[in-house]
């Protein structure tokens, strides 16, 4: 009877930690074709950050404290978005990277059976 290798058996947290953190830097950096991805996926989105800002800055000076209020709830949306996305990335990444360990072990040892 075959025993099904299960990818936990060799790799734990510990070591995916390691190993994300150590490809961390390289998946941020955009390449020329990110770039141009990135453009293609936003043109029918047009409105920025800075357009947002401009939006909020213009309004009468009588909102002096909702500009101030609104700039505040803004930048802890933004932040709360990216800690939610960094924590997206990281999971999605360490789950394809044993998907792909899994699959290759499942391939050795289909290998191995014939």
């Amino acid at each position: 009877m075959n025993k099904k290798i299960k990818i936990t058996d060799f790799i734990d947290n510990s070591l995916l930690d390691t190993i994300y953190r150590e490809r961390e830097d390289s998946l941020y950096q955009h390449t020329k074709i990110d770039n141009e991805n990135i453009i293609e996926l936003t043109k029918n989105l047009p409105i920025t950050y800075e357009d947002l800002l401009v939006a909020i800055k213009n309004l009468p000076p009588h909102f002096n404290n909702t500009r101030e209020f609104i700039l505040e709830r803004l930048e802890g949306y933004i932040e709360r978005q990216c800690c939610l996305n960094a924590y997206d990335n990281e999971r999605f990444y360490k789950n394809g990277f044993c998907d792909g360990v899994q699959l290759i072990l499942e391939i050795l040892k289909f290998e191995n059976n014939i």
